[in-house]
């Protein structure tokens, strides 16, 4: 929801989601994740945004696509991540992101 490159493409399936204030405020993470990316870049340091998916929790009404078992999978990977890890990106369990 925080991607304008996918909120931007009509043929997503995010395209109609006006959901405004949720959807800016993503945006708005991502551009912290960039900014402090290379603010940290010569420390060991790793920023990245991650986004579980759609996640069966209060916030989705008890809808969605995992349990919260299986949504913490990918943000525990990216907290474990070692030190030279990927920092600076999007992600989510199918892959990278675009911004």
């Amino acid at each position: 929801m925080g991607s304008l490159t996918i909120n931007g493409d009509p043929t997503s399936p995010y395209y109609e989601a006006r959901l405004i204030g949720y959807n800016a405020s993503k945006a708005a993470l991502n551009m912290l994740t960039v900014q402090l990316a290379a603010e940290l870049k010569d420390t060991p340091i790793l920023v990245n945004s991650v986004a579980p998916g759609y996640v069966q929790t209060d916030l989705t009404g008890g809808n969605g696509f995992m349990t919260p078992q299986e949504g913490a999978r990918l943000p525990v990977q990216y907290a474990l991540l070692g030190e030279g890890a990927v920092s600076g990106s999007f992600v989510e369990p199918a892959g990278i992101v675009p911004w």
